[in-house]
This record gives structure tokens, C-alpha cells and sequence, in this order.
């Protein structure tokens, strides 16, 4: 199960809708644990969500506007939901890269 989310920027504006975080009951069905993490898309300035295979290395994933390859590594990823918590708010922005971006979720997918 998961959270669809939108995400906005006070700095500069951005703001992108029908982000999935999670996993749904099919893809989960398909292999035991994959979940939907958030990717910042560098070569777009966009924000993308990638399903991802738990203990199995990332596959190459293309951007969905202009096909380039994604950077998935941890270091690329919105952490969103935690051991700790959820983190919605103080997260960078893909256009200006000020830790301005809140995500709010706006709905949710089973």
C-alpha cells in the first residue's frame, strides 16, 4: 500500500502532482518485497517515482521525459517515510535546490 503525493516549493514555485511512494498489492504480488521510492530526475529537474527490488541491485532506469539514465543511489532518493517518521517538509528542490520542497499526501493506492 502507498501514498500518492504532491510535491511544492516556497523558494521558487515548483510543483509536481501523482507521485507514488509505496507499493500496491499487484507489484508487491510480483516479487517479495518492492516498494516505489521518490528519485530526483537532475536531468529534468523533475522528480520521478522508480520501483524498486529489495536486496537486488537498482536496474537501470530511464527518465520518463527525456530518457537519460537515473541516478537511483540512495543519495538521489527523498526520503520521505523512515524508521523515525514521516519527513514531508525541508527536502531540496529539483529547480532550485534551495531545502525548500514539502511533499503532502493527496491520496493513497492499494
Amino acid at each position: 500500500m502507498g501514498w500518492v503525493l504532491g510535491a511544492a516549493c516556497s523558494g521558487c514555485g515548483f510543483a509536481q502532482g501523482d507521485l507514488r511512494l509505496g507499493a500496491s498489492h499487484a507489484e508487491i504480488g510480483q516479487h517479495d518485497v518492492c516498494h516505489r521510492v521518490l528519485v530526483l530526475a537532475s536531468c529534468c529537474g523533475a522528480i520521478q517515482d522508480v520501483l524498486l527490488y529489495m536486496g537486488q541491485p537498482p536496474r537501470a532506469v530511464p527518465c520518463e521525459r527525456c530518457q537519460a539514465a537515473l541516478d537511483v543511489a540512495a543519495a538521489h532518493r527523498y526520503r520521505i517515510s523512515t524508521l523515525k517518521g514521516e519527513v514531508l517538509t525541508a527536502h531540496r528542490c529539483p529547480r532550485c535546490g534551495v531545502d525548500a520542497l514539502e511533499f503532502r499526501r493527496t491520496g493513497s493506492f492499494v
